[in-house]
């Protein structure tokens, strides 16, 4: 008899779909020749507009999992194993983020370089964790 699990299986979707289409979006923008970038064309606006939400809804469902998973064990306060993990996860994924964004060949040279202070969206993730708890 197989245990019951509470895996709610349409978050699960909407994540592989918002993965599937980062990973297409991100291969078909760097791959797309120009002359195919025809506003005027209907299947370009389509996945244009697909693409434009790919972001918010891989956000979305990333706040839907770690609110679930946070809400569903019955600890309160820093007694919840979910708190320090997301205390911890949010953190990383900054430094992570800023790590991708540093220079190496600046830092050596002792410049810090104005990109490294954009926000990605690793950035957002991380700030968003560290919000919700």
């Amino acid at each position: 008899m197989e245990p019951k699990t509470n895996r709610l299986y349409f978050i699960d979707a909407m994540r592989a779909w918002a993965i599937l289409m980062m990973l297409q979006g991100h291969f078909v923008d760097g791959l797309l020749d120009t002359v195919f970038r025809d506003p005027e064309s209907n299947v370009y606006t389509f996945w244009l507009y697909f693409r434009g939400i790919t972001a918010p809804v891989f956000f979305t469902v990333s706040g839907f999992i770690f609110t679930y998973l946070l809400i569903r064990v019955p600890q309160y306060g820093f007694d919840n194993p979910r708190i320090k993990k997301g205390i911890r996860r949010g953190i990383q994924l900054l430094i992570i983020g800023y790590l991708l964004r540093l220079n190496l060949f600046g830092l050596f040279e002792g410049k810090l370089y104005d990109s490294f202070f954009l926000v990605d969206v690793i950035h957002c993730i991380g700030i968003s964790i560290l919000k919700i708890i």
